[in-house]
């Protein structure tokens, strides 16, 4: 069918009214804002039905609106207490998902045609009144709460709040990017839309009740990056604005997000099934990780992003290719926790990090930028000749005390070909701690030296050789070991582990032997002692 108008607004009058008796109320601004930004990125006018804006005198109103919004491509409908409420709204949405949508629009993958403004935040009486169809997107949210009170308020529409600007532009990016692929995608059938098209004649208005919801999942745009879809989990609400910047990274990069909808919380089956069919379409998870415990579902204690989490874990398991990215604010421990059920939640994530996922203290923009090399990995190196091609690295872990103590041994095996990075742990500033862990990545043996530590220190630092895999590691430690030396003790003799294949113990003079079998396996991987 021909389509007449590429968005069709849905509103409540009362909603527009400005309460300092403006020329222009939130709809008007809204309307122009989003005309004009709109049209600008795709270079082209676009045509926006509005009620009271479109109509002319001798037209019909109930014909003249349903036909507008059964010929436009996207709807925008303005939730508000009000529009919940009212009957004539809740038919326009009706009819919008009931009329033919454009071939494009049934390819697999696509996202909703529908963009949900949420001008006002709606009572919790009148949270089952929104309409069926769309009271699961998860919109775009234009209140927020103010520090000073703690009450929610709606952003304000002038040009000084940064608040409103920010979703209003995120609004519009995700909008010009699926009129594009509706209307200029190649690999679409042109569904341009016809400034002198006349409609075809079309029904009443609909009641809610005779629609089926349309499928809501999400395509890249334009085709960009369509293998490379995202599950950004759900999050609390200490942490949405984090979410909503990372949400807006990956769309802009072209990568797509789900989930779209909110997860259903009414029965833990909808739950799993609902994450695990998002889960299976997606490339990579993220997982943000605060103080807050968040929703359950409501026959299950475990709380959304914990239950996203476990799923994410599972289909990894399931699926090697699969990555999980768990993010956390710098600074955050389990200590500083007061829900009790969060804190053993978030003290199971830092010592629980397994193949394929890694756990990240660090900035939010950070994290933006490990997904994009997540997603997009440089190329892997050719294989260059000669002899440093071949060399191993080995990354000694000792106290800056023991410098001089372990001097020996970094010389003996940098004799055997080998690249020793040392670790003199001396407290740790932000820059010294990605230090660290990038050689928790990259280097292929650990040696730690149990010196002037005590057996804690001794015993982080092995903790933190199996966390390296939660920092990006790929492959497996070809050799590790713990190095028991000078001043003796009775802790030290009597210091085991399993979580290194070689305990050395000698508190006199370096021997070489005692590196013998060490050495012996990383030069195995390496083809021998060159």
């Amino acid at each position: 069918m021909p389509f007449t108008y590429d968005i069709f607004i849905s509103y409540a009058h009362l909603d527009d009214r400005s309460p300092f008796g403006d020329e222009k109320g939130w709809i008007d601004l809204l309307h122009d804002r989003l005309s004009v930004l709109a049209s600008q990125a795709i270079g082209s006018e676009l045509r926006i039905w509005r009620d009271g804006h479109n109509l002319q005198g001798n037209d019909e109103l109930q014909g003249a609106i349903g036909a507008g919004v059964t010929t436009s491509l996207l709807l925008v409908p303005i939730i508000s207490p009000r529009y919940v409420q009212s009957d004539w709204c809740n038919r326009e949405i009706a009819a919008f998902h009931a009329a033919e949508p454009p071939p494009q629009a049934g390819a697999p993958g696509f996202r909703s045609r529908v963009f949900k403004v949420i001008k006002t935040p709606l009572p919790a009486p009148l949270k089952n009144l929104e309409p069926e169809p769309i009271r699961n997107l998860i919109g775009y949210q234009f209140f927020g709460q103010d520090d000073s009170d703690g009450q929610l308020h709606e952003f304000n529409s002038d040009a000084k709040d940064k608040s409103y600007w920010t979703m209003l532009n995120r609004l519009v990016s995700d909008i010009t990017n699926t009129l594009i692929e509706l209307k200029y995608s190649s690999s679409s059938q042109p569904t341009g839309v016809t400034a002198n098209a006349v409609p075809a004649p079309v029904p009443s208005l609909v009641a809610p009740a005779t629609v089926t919801p349309v499928t809501t999942a999400l395509a890249a745009p334009n085709g960009a990056n369509a293998a490379k879809l995202v599950y950004l989990a759900e999050t609390t609400s200490d942490l949405a604005k984090e979410r909503e910047l990372v949400r807006d990274e990956l769309r802009q990069r072209g990568y797509a997000v789900l989930p779209e909808e909110k997860l259903p919380l009414e029965e833990m089956k909808q739950t799993e099934a609902a994450v695990r069919a998002a889960l299976a379409r997606c490339a990579l998870s993220v997982h943000l990780v605060g103080t807050r415990y968040g929703s359950t579902p409501e026959d299950d204690a475990r709380s959304a992003v914990r239950i996203q989490e476990q799923l994410a874990a599972e289909h990894g398991a399931a699926d090697p290719a699969f990555l999980r990215l768990l993010w956390m604010p710098q600074g955050l421990t389990a200590t500083e926790i007061s829900d009790e059920r969060q804190k053993t939640f978030v003290s199971e994530l830092q010592n629980r990090i397994t193949a394929g996922a890694e756990l990240l203290q660090t900035s939010i923009e950070d994290l933006k930028t490990r997904i994009v090399e997540k997603l997009s990995p440089p190329p892997r190196a050719t294989a260059r000749g000669g002899r440093h091609s071949k060399l191993k690295q080995v990354y000694l872990i000792c106290e800056n005390a023991d410098r001089s103590l372990v001097r020996p041994i970094k010389e003996y095996l940098f004799k055997q070909n080998m690249e020793v990075i040392t670790w003199l742990d001396q407290g740790g500033t932000d820059t010294l701690m990605d230090y660290h862990r990038k050689n928790l990545r990259e280097c292929d043996a650990a040696l730690v030296y149990f010196g002037s530590g005590d057996e804690p220190w001794v015993r982080k630092n092995l903790e933190d050789l199996e966390k390296a895999y939660g920092y990006g590691r790929e492959n497996d430690w070809l050799a590790n070991a713990v190095y028991v030396g000078a001043p003796e003790s009775e802790q030290k003799e009597d210091f085991l582990t399993h979580l290194v294949p070689y305990v050395i113990r000698n508190f006199s003079a370096f021997d070489p032997n005692d590196l013998h079998d060490f050495v012996d396996r990383v030069q195995a991987a390496q083809g021998g002692q060159q």
